[in-house]
């Protein structure tokens, strides 16, 4: 199974898209499968990954920068990761 779908958002200037992000729902079976394509679209075509199992959203990928805008607007800017953390890859 391929990718819920392969077009491409129009892009601003500097790679931005000129809408929202858009979220993508996907099988917890096929974001295993296709990771390393997932975390391009989220990183290069900003849009977020809603994962579902047995149809009930369990997680959501988001772009980093979305992440850190999103924890500095709720004044939890300790949920950010330190630069030296060296604990995940």
């Amino acid at each position: 199974m391929g990718f819920p779908y392969d077009t491409a958002m129009p892009k601003q200037p500097g790679g931005r898209s000129d809408h929202p992000p858009r979220t993508v729902r996907i099988k917890s079976a096929d974001l295993r499968r296709m990771i390393v394509k997932v975390m391009g679209r989220v990183q290069y075509g900003h849009e977020h990954i809603q994962a579902v199992r047995y149809q009930d959203a369990q997680a959501v990928i988001v772009p980093v920068d979305w992440y850190e805008n999103a924890c500095r607007a709720l004044g939890e800017e300790s949920r950010l990761p330190a630069v030296d953390d060296e604990t995940v890859d």
